[in-house]
């Protein structure tokens, strides 16, 4: 199924497909950088409301956030999230591309940490996660 990202992601999703596993082989520091930095990601519809329908783009981490009825599914996802992990983070020309980790932004926020475990990574990387 083609991944189609609404105009409003077009800034924070990038426009190919990636390995997530991939990206967790990569080496890189951990760094804690706090958490206020990810936060206008929660305001995003990032999310999909449902499992295994694809990529819906159609719920807010915020929405679940303040109510979690909004998704039982996304909820649950966020009650299970691990902060041990680090988010996943590409930095291409100074812009940064979160790979992997909004549910722990959201659980960091939810939590009122203020800081979180990130790990960047530079544009040299994409063509060993990239998919396709």
């Amino acid at each position: 199924m083609a991944k189609i990202i609404p105009d409003i992601l077009k800034d924070h999703i990038l426009p190919f497909d990636w390995d997530v596993r991939k990206v967790w082989e990569l080496s890189a520091d951990v760094i804690e950088v706090l958490t206020s930095e990810f936060v206008y990601l929660l305001k995003l519809p990032l999310w999909s409301s449902v499992s295994k329908q694809g990529l819906l783009f159609d719920i807010c981490p915020m929405d679940v956030i303040h109510d979690p009825h909004a998704s039982i599914y996304q909820a649950q996802r966020l009650q299970q999230t691990e902060l041990r992990y680090p988010i996943e983070v590409l930095t291409v020309k100074g812009k940064r591309w979160v790979l992997d980790g909004v549910h722990r932004v959201a659980k960091s926020f939810t939590l009122n940490k203020s800081a979180l475990f990130v790990r960047f990574h530079d544009e040299s990387v994409i063509p060993s996660i990239k998919i396709g």
